[in-house]
């Protein structure tokens, strides 16, 4: 697990994140996400569409400012930080796209503030799966899906072109 400070929000707490790679119980995940089960304090966001940490730093980010000020556009602070992945305002698609399915074998979990060892004994509890390091990201990301929910032109080929695309698409979603 990894954590980050908001250096512009130290009462939020840090940003913790876990990789998770062969996870077993994405069915059971799912279902408890569906039913809102207040036990599952993270936010399970599908690896394969995250280019890069900092796209995750960003929403997340996002979504403790919008906490914070009492602006959210979800129920709770982890469905904020799933919709801040997304290009869109449509909630549901947010939801839908960057969070995760039955099918989900790797996964990303995050959550805002509280010690980091209770919260890494609690995504280790929760996720049955291997946790590993950020570096598998890029063995995990889906190209397509990203081009096509970010709308990323075919010219931009760069690795570091194309995530800057999705941190301006993240970052301009609600500038109207």
């Amino acid at each position: 697990m990894e954590s980050f400070p908001i250096d512009s929000l130290p009462t939020a707490g840090d940003i913790h994140m876990a990789c998770f790679t062969a996870v077993k119980n994405a069915p059971d995940l799912k279902e408890k996400l569906q039913n809102q089960d207040k036990s599952l304090t993270f936010a399970i966001v599908e690896s394969n569409l995250i280019m890069d940490v900092f796209q995750l730093l960003l929403a997340a980010t996002k979504a403790a400012h919008d906490n914070e000020t009492g602006k959210l556009a979800t129920q709770t602070i982890s469905s904020e930080i799933i919709y801040n992945l997304s290009p869109s305002k449509n909630i549901a698609e947010s939801l839908k796209r960057f969070g995760i399915t039955e099918d989900t074998t790797s996964l990303i979990a995050v959550k805002i503030g509280g010690n980091p060892d209770e919260i890494m004994e609690e995504m280790s509890r929760t996720v049955d799966g291997n946790l590993v390091s950020f570096s598998k990201l890029d063995q995990e990301k889906d190209m397509t899906k990203l081009r096509q929910y970010y709308k990323i032109d075919p010219k931009v080929t760069e690795d570091k072109e194309i995530l800057n695309w999705i941190i301006g698409a993240i970052a301009m979603k609600n500038v109207q």
